[in-house]
């Protein structure tokens, strides 16, 4: 996990579990910190600790670097530390758990995923469909590659809190998860 910190703030950028993630807020009682929460819902984490004042998503962070921020606490301090390191915040003021570009784009990535399964087309004629039909910067094998791991995690997490089945992750993306 990586972790900046400054003054008495820590911030987390870190792809973990749910519980490498709360041990880290475990460990940093005493500190404010602000978090990496593209996989799970923010809520949840700021009920059980005090300590996170903050929340961000930069699963599908690219060469841009904007992610989405939400503050529980403002900390102009925190914020301001997020644009000296050269990203983009935007703060959203609803939280839910995938935020919202991340949520958005994995149940694409599941799509994508379905169509290669029904051999509908190429991963490549997928990619390069949404990026010349829709002008997506990538295409969604593009957005999930190196990242199918925590695609699944945040599909799941969906799936658990909602039990709608539309977040049901498709059997190749399992397998590319786990290879």
């Amino acid at each position: 996990m990586t972790n900046v910190s400054f003054d008495n703030i820590l911030i987390n950028f870190g792809f973990g579990t749910k519980e490498e993630k709360k041990e880290i807020l475990r460990e940093n009682p005493n500190k404010t910190v602000l978090m990496e929460l593209s996989c799970y819902d923010p809520a949840e984490f700021y009920t059980e600790f005090p300590q996170l004042h903050g929340s961000f998503a930069a699963l599908f962070c690219d060469e841009e670097k904007k992610i989405e921020i939400h503050f529980k606490q403002m900390n102009q301090a925190a914020l301001n530390k997020f644009i000296e390191l050269g990203f983009k915040p935007f703060e959203t003021t609803i939280i839910s758990c995938g935020f919202i570009f991340p949520r958005t784009i994995v149940q694409i990535i599941n799509e994508a995923y379905f169509a290669l399964e029904e051999e509908v087309a190429s991963k490549e004629d997928i990619n390069r469909a949404m990026k010349f039909g829709v002008n997506y910067p990538k295409g969604p094998f593009e957005w999930s590659q190196g990242k199918e791991k925590f695609v699944l995690t945040l599909l799941n997490e969906l799936y658990q809190k909602t039990q709608d089945k539309r977040y049901l992750a498709a059997s190749l993306l399992k397998t590319a998860a786990v290879s």
